[in-house]
């Protein structure tokens, strides 16, 4: 269970993948995959997208965090304990790195999200990141826990088709 007062661990990860289905990669399908997990809740994201590594971290990071805020914002989250095996991602926060910019795009959302809650960011070893933990053996909600996720009523009574998307740009 978690502590009221304690961090929410989350995991984030990007990687390209060396070989793609010829389908995918013909229909231009991203090679990338940006990632992230949260354990404690049962969830785990992945999707798609262009760039380099630490690109596809930040997207990661980014997407978290909004995530946490606009779907989680019912469990009064004040604390968020980030865990990345990029050690480029990780120390870009060190005294504000080269990939975080004063001013930048990054800077500006790292400073809105910093508002919300607060957050850490350290380093994991790959075999012990979530993130990048098959599907199959990623754990569900614990029997003690309701789901924290509601589908919108929106979109219950509508109904449309949604093509596949490709992948994001960064």
């Amino acid at each position: 269970m978690l502590k009221p007062d304690g961090p929410v661990k989350c995991y984030i990860a990007g990687f390209h993948h060396p070989q793609m289905d010829p389908f995918y990669e013909s229909n231009g399908f991203a090679r990338g995959i940006t990632l992230f997990a949260i354990p404690s809740h049962g969830i785990l994201f992945k999707c798609r997208v262009d760039g380099d590594r630490t690109d596809l971290e930040f997207a990661a990071f980014f997407a978290l965090l909004r995530f946490i805020s606009t779907k989680l914002k019912d469990e009064k989250i004040k604390q968020v304990m980030v865990l990345s095996s990029d050690p480029e991602f990780v120390f870009s926060f060190a005294g504000r790195g080269r990939h975080i910019g004063k001013g930048s795009a990054r800077d500006r959302l790292l400073r809105e999200h910093s508002q919300n809650f607060k957050i850490s960011v350290s380093y994991v070893q790959p075999q012990n990141n979530a993130a990048l933990t098959p599907l199959a053996d990623f754990p569900s909600i614990p029997r003690d826990r309701k789901p924290v996720l509601r589908p919108d009523t929106d979109d219950q009574n509508r109904h449309e088709f949604k093509p596949i998307q490709r992948g994001i740009k960064i």
